[in-house]
């Protein structure tokens, strides 16, 4: 080889080897110069959103509100067997890197892209994924060609720096936390708190390594490798997690073979905001933390007017959110600021109360309605009841559906609101028997007559001495039936007057023996 030849050699090796290295950095430039990085003020308070939970008696979680269902835990309440689990499994060098895996980034280079090899994984380090989860991704699609490609290195571009800000900003510990507080693990569960909650009824740090290695699992493909869905797929997914902690060598070979014999046990809990425990409550609550100072436009009567106004000076839960902004004058959102609501309910007794509403209205009481409307001309109005009365009942049912909301907000006429309920349509409808409803085909306006055949029913039970709310059942269920009947019924005294009638009268003179 002549030293010419050697010398191209040499120029041409340095050129291939800086040029790309070159260009990143000036790429890397451009996006901290132009692109819309998160600062530093923001990386300090990222935006997660926390469910705010409804507390009670006994410090059990009764309910919660929620946009992303997620409790933040701090890193002392996760288990560590949760942390290596992650580590070994999203982010081998975890502890080494600075935010970006340059020999994961060569990996990705050469098995992944040169050699069309995608099992070998991708690049991207835990701090990366944070970035990505806290802060994600705009579309990248696009009709030109390329145009998405482009799009999509200039996001992973803007990826990079804020890892490296998240680097220098958070220590390892906070970083892992805030990772696994922010990750989705499906089934509406965001965090590992929910996650936790969600598949093994347990809070974090009671996890067993086999049920962190379960959740690890999710964090990529949370569907496929759900226990509850896919258990077969999930078992999988969990012996390879624990195999890459056995690698790392956070267990032993005799550990690995001895949990991984052992069988995935899951709890479903429904996470369903029209079901859990005491949705009637959790609304009736949200009413009132949200009430606004009464205005008498809104009132029907001046006598609400004058009972939600002594309510508003004297009651600090009522219109909380409106009486108690934040100091910069905004109001909290119950959805998103992981507020603590502590009240008196009693679990126990909510599930009795609500057990005995259901057990009444469906096994006793509705089965004697049945027969009595089944045969009835104006089903379910009563025989004789006047036809104006009849029509204004389902004029007045029409007017506050579901139906006709939506078709207004679609910018739908009222003839074309007032025909579509005559148009059978196919619909999902309660029903006392399981499954608890039954899909088939009827008129919006038959399907009006036949919620109206169902009886409602409330109940409250109140710790007499000082007032305090044990159990509270709205309806007979929340789903299908939303008003409340407790918060929101009205209805005669009946015999509740009689103890002061009775005391009046003996007041003035009379004894219980007295004849009237």
């Amino acid at each position: 080889m002549t030293e010419a030849t050697r010398k191209k050699i040499v120029k041409w090796f340095w050129i291939l080897l800086t040029v790309p290295v070159a260009v990143v950095l000036l790429l890397l430039l451009a996006v901290w110069a132009f692109a819309d990085i998160p600062t530093m003020e923001t990386l300090q308070s990222p935006d997660s959103k926390l469910a705010t939970q409804v507390i009670a008696e006994e410090g059990e979680i009764l309910t919660t509100y929620h946009i992303e269902n997620r409790t933040f835990v701090s890193y002392d309440e996760l288990p560590e067997n949760l942390i290596n689990a992650a580590v070994a499994t999203e982010d081998e060098r975890f502890y080494r890197h600075s935010g970006i895996d340059f020999k994961s980034l060569g990996r990705v280079l050469f098995k992944t892209i040169l050699m069309s090899r995608s099992s070998q994984g991708g690049g991207s380090t835990i701090t990366q994924q944070l970035a990505k989860t806290l802060y994600p991704r705009a579309d990248v699609h696009s009709k030109i060609p390329g145009v998405s490609k482009i799009k999509m290195v200039w996001i992973k571009l803007k990826e990079w720096i804020t890892a490296i800000k998240i680097e220098r900003n958070y220590t390892k510990q906070e970083i892992i936390d805030m990772y696994l507080n922010a990750v989705f693990f499906g089934s509406n569960s965001y965090g590992i708190y929910s996650a936790s909650a969600q598949y093994f009824d347990k809070k974090p740090i009671d996890l067993t390594t086999e049920e962190s290695a379960v959740l690890v699992g999710m964090i990529n493909k949370p569907t496929r490798y759900n226990p509850n869905i896919n258990p077969e797929k999930a078992l999988e997914r969990r012996n390879f997690i624990l195999r890459q902690m056995m690698k790392n060598g956070y267990l032993t070979r005799v550990q690995c073979d001895s949990i991984q014999a052992i069988p995935i046990k899951t709890y479903a809990r429904n996470v369903d905001r029209t079901t859990g425990v005491g949705p009637y409550f959790r609304d009736m609550l949200r009413r009132t933390l949200y009430a606004e100072k009464p205005r008498p436009s809104d009132y029907p009567t001046h006598f609400d007017y004058v009972a939600d106004s002594l309510r508003w000076e004297e009651d600090p839960i009522f219109g909380w959110i409106i009486k108690n902004p934040r100091n910069d004058g905004t109001l909290y959102d119950i959805d998103q600021d992981g507020l603590r609501i502590y009240t008196t309910i009693n679990i126990k007794m909510q599930k009795y109360a609500e057990e005995a509403v259901v057990e009444h209205l469906s096994k006793d009481l509705q089965k004697q309605f049945d027969k009595e409307v089944r045969y009835r001309k104006e089903f379910p109005f009563s025989n004789g009841t006047d036809k104006k009365a009849i029509k204004v009942a389902m004029a007045q049912a029409r007017k506050w559906s579901d139906r006709t909301r939506m078709m207004k907000a679609a910018g739908k006429s009222d003839s074309e609101i007032e025909r579509s309920f005559s148009k059978p349509v196919e619909m999902r409808l309660f029903k006392w028997d399981k499954p608890g409803y039954v899909d088939t085909v009827m008129t919006p306006d038959d399907s009006i007559r036949y919620y109206k055949s169902f009886l409602r029913a409330a109940f409250m039970a109140i710790e007499p001495g000082t007032g305090r709310i044990k159990a509270y059942v709205g309806g007979p269920n929340y789903r299908y039936f939303k008003y409340d009947n407790v918060s929101q019924g009205r209805r005669q005294v009946g015999s509740t007057v009689k103890p002061y009638l009775y005391t009046l009268a003996m007041e003035s003179g009379m004894t219980p023996c007295d004849p009237v």
